[in-house]
């Protein structure tokens, strides 16, 4: 798959957000909406790429992908928690589960525990981190399953049938059966409908079927993006937003990343594209690590702008020295390196 400065734009506007929401900037109460682009993307991005190795090879290398995303992921994650085990004790000497939060974010189950109500205060944000493992864990098998099929208009049925049941499972769970928001907001059968959405573009641009012209017209765009600000800027309660606000930001991002696709050289290409906005989007993995166990001391003792910009601060500072010192010579490694030897696959390229 060809690499799109586009979506490090979009990765950048969705940090952007999460940093905004925790850094408590008033008239922004759906800023965390930020997390839920980082889902549709992920699943974009992890399907296009796994289906591409599948076209190329005829299977999926799951040694490789897994051992990928490990070297893709936890090594900046090390990086947090080394830190974290040297100045939490220092900064919160009266919160004594920082043993107990360590390891719960360590074996990526930070969602897990929250569900549970024994989660990582300190680095509550890492509940995303268990959502998108869980699903890099299970997507290449379910993804085989659908290939299996042999006939990719059906295995896109099958997925989309899927994360409409998803979706309408969380509704349903939320609103009638009092599912407490704060439990659903960590579950990852609830949270998952994202992901799932963001694989079913994936296979539809990846299986070349025909895309409606009438769907690329400017005013739908523009409606994409009015909706994810009226989620953003607009007050409700956390059920409502995640029965009905969710699924509106899921197929808005959804949208925005067709349009991305099928308009390289369009204007929101371009603007997406923008060096700042690819180099913020390039330490969005690093940012979202560090920031909220600062934004979370910083706000105990500082108003809200200071807390922003100097949670912020710091944060782009670690992520800088994690992308350069740390990814960066990891993913150049991982390039001289000789392949695996592709597990057999007897499953052959299905019909479009």
């Amino acid at each position: 798959m060809p690499y799109s400065p586009a979506l490090d734009g979009l990765r950048a506007i969705a940090i952007l957000l999460v940093l905004l929401f925790h850094g408590r900037m008033p008239g922004l109460p759906g800023a965390n909406v930020g997390v839920d682009v980082f889902f549709v993307l992920s699943g974009y991005l992890i399907t296009r790429i796994l289906l591409a190795e599948h076209r190329a090879d005829g299977c999926i290398d799951l040694r490789r992908f897994y051992r990928q995303r490990l070297l893709r992921l936890t090594p900046p994650l090390l990086l947090l928690l080394l830190l974290y085990a040297l100045c939490a004790p220092l900064l919160w000497p009266d919160y004594y589960f920082h043993v107990r939060d360590w390891v719960v974010v360590l074996i990526y189950q930070a969602d897990l525990a929250l569900v549970f109500g024994i989660g990582p205060l300190k680095m509550l944000h890492a509940w995303s981190l268990g959502i998108e493992e869980r699903f890099y864990l299970l997507w290449p098998l379910a993804l085989l399953g659908l290939l299996a099929l042999r006939n990719l208009r059906v295995a896109l049925t099958v997925l989309l049938v899927s994360v409409l049941l998803a979706g309408l499972w969380r509704m349903t769970a939320l609103q009638l059966w009092d599912v407490s928001s704060g439990e659903a907001y960590y579950r990852f059968d609830m949270r998952i409908t994202g992901l799932m959405l963001g694989g079913c573009l994936g296979l539809w641009i990846s299986s070349s079927l025909p895309i409606p012209k009438y769907l690329l017209r400017r005013r739908w765009l523009v409606l994409a993006w009015l909706v994810l600000l009226a989620v953003v800027l607009y007050p409700t309660d956390d059920k409502g937003r995640l029965s009905f606000g969710l699924p509106l930001v899921e197929v808005t991002v959804l949208y925005i990343l067709l349009w991305l696709h099928c308009r390289p050289e369009g204007m929101l290409s371009k603007a997406l594209a923008l060096r700042p906005l690819v180099y913020i989007g390039q330490l969005s993995y690093g940012l979202y690590l560090f920031h909220y166990p600062t934004m979370e001391y910083l706000k105990l003792q500082h108003p809200w702008w200071l807390t922003l910009l100097a949670g912020t601060g710091i944060a782009v500072a670690l992520a800088m020295f994690s992308h350069h010192c740390i990814e960066r010579p990891i993913t150049r490694w991982r390039k001289h390196q000789t392949p695996l030897v592709p597990l057999n696959c007897p499953y052959t390229q299905p019909k479009g």
